[in-house]
């Protein structure tokens, strides 16, 4: 039987998938039934869940009605590149031009084809543990080899200088970060950025900084590292920027991404990008022109309701006796579910038997790392009322868990 390369064949299905699948089935079955469930409380997608705002999708349909759907340039359209160049000036606080912008498939493609256009099979890859999952699942399609650097809940989530040192051989050539994190919520204070900068220039690595949250803050700023570089070190493809429409604008399924660096290294990346998916549709591209020169006060809206859905997790769990810290940036809060002596669980059972018992669903945080092995994430971009009837059960069961 043939099956592929089996570095990917082997890779494992994340928990999450598991657990959505898990969770529908029992509803679908108690309907038949007749079965009364407990209600429904869905905190384990990390998905804004606001409507892409009306005046995005009407771009998307004029363009539709309007305009040829034909191939267009790999890196994205000329007029929308000058816009993201105006974006990153205005939000992210440093200048670039259109020629070192180009569009992916959403971040997701932005990071793989980075990944893929500067790290050869082998060669090592400093990445966050708890981070996003598929930091590892695509070093895993590279062939690189992914080396996680612990990350400390004592030390509000943020990389240990001295931890990265331990971690570096000949062989790393790159450093990933992620400032808001997925899955902490941690916002990097801008020392601890400008010291991550010096490690990359000090061991000559690619630093990838994934800046797909740099919109959704709640205390602190967003600093990206290409703030403190000259235009000549920009130019050298030290600094690989990943930002996203899915998560300001509610756009996860439009598929819509950027890159951000040095103009010949774009060219590598952008060879990636071409030979993968040719180009993005002008549908989509006219959507997201509108997103960033439209109305803003979507972003403001959207951004206040995770704020206060955070507050408003952060008291239940100080009620219940599990605050343990304080998410600064993203939608995210991680949950220590150990009992009260402090003794570890199987978190993937302990997720499962969540949506069994509760028809609550959260994500393990064994997807996000070893790290977390003890906790759980949930996403606050959910209602206010299931975030406080999710938290409470997951609090409840934990109290009373047996395994």
């Amino acid at each position: 039987m043939k099956f592929g390369k089996e570095r990917i064949y082997t890779i494992p299905h994340p928990a999450i998938n598991t657990i959505g699948t898990l969770a529908d089935r029992l509803q679908t079955e108690a309907q038949a039934s007749g079965k009364i469930l407990a209600p429904k409380v869905r905190m384990h997608v990390g998905e804004p869940d606001f409507s892409t705002p009306a005046h995005i999708r009407q771009a998307a349909i004029e363009s539709l009605s309007n305009e040829r759907q034909t191939y267009g340039p790999a890196a994205g359209q000329p007029w929308l590149r000058e816009l993201l160049a105006a974006k990153v000036q205005r939000v992210d606080g440093y200048t670039v031009a259109p020629e070192n912008i180009s569009i992916a498939t959403g971040g997701t493609s932005a990071i793989l084809a980075s990944i893929l256009a500067t790290v050869n099979p082998g060669e090592e890859i400093l990445y966050p543990d708890p981070g996003w999952p598929y930091y590892a699942i695509q070093l895993k399609i590279s062939g690189a080899t992914g080396v996680p650097y612990p990350l400390d809940p004592k030390n509000d989530w943020l990389p240990d200088l001295e931890q990265l040192e331990k971690l570096v051989t000949p062989q790393t050539r790159m450093l990933i970060i992620n400032s808001p994190a997925n899955p902490t919520g941690a916002v990097f204070p801008r020392q601890l950025v400008a010291d991550l900068l010096d490690f990359a220039r000090r061991h000559d690595l690619y630093l990838l900084s994934d800046e797909c949250y740099d919109q959704i803050l709640f205390e602190g700023e967003h600093v990206s590292p290409a703030t403190m570089i000259s235009r000549e070190e920009l130019e050298s493809g030290r600094f690989i920027g990943i930002y996203t429409f899915s998560k300001t604008y509610s756009m996860t399924g439009w598929r819509i991404g950027y890159v951000v660096t040095g103009k010949s290294l774009l060219k590598t990346i952008i060879h990636v990008l071409n030979m993968s998916f040719t180009n993005l549709n002008n549908a989509v591209q006219r959507a997201a022109a509108t997103a960033l020169t439209g109305p803003q006060d979507c972003v403001q809206e959207m951004n206040e309701a995770y704020r206060r859905r955070r507050d408003l997790v952060v008291n239940l769990l100080k009620d219940a006796g599990r605050y343990l810290y304080m998410p600064h940036g993203a939608f995210y809060a991680l949950i220590d579910i150990r009992d009260k002596e402090g003794h570890d669980r199987d978190v993937q059972q302990f997720a499962l038997d969540l949506v069994s018992e509760y028809n609550t669903t959260v994500t393990p945080g064994t997807d996000f790392g070893s790290v977390a092995k003890n906790f759980v994430r949930i996403s606050l971009a959910t209602a206010d009322d299931q975030l406080a009837l999710g938290v409470r059960a997951i609090c409840d069961f934990a109290d009373q868990y047996k395994y």
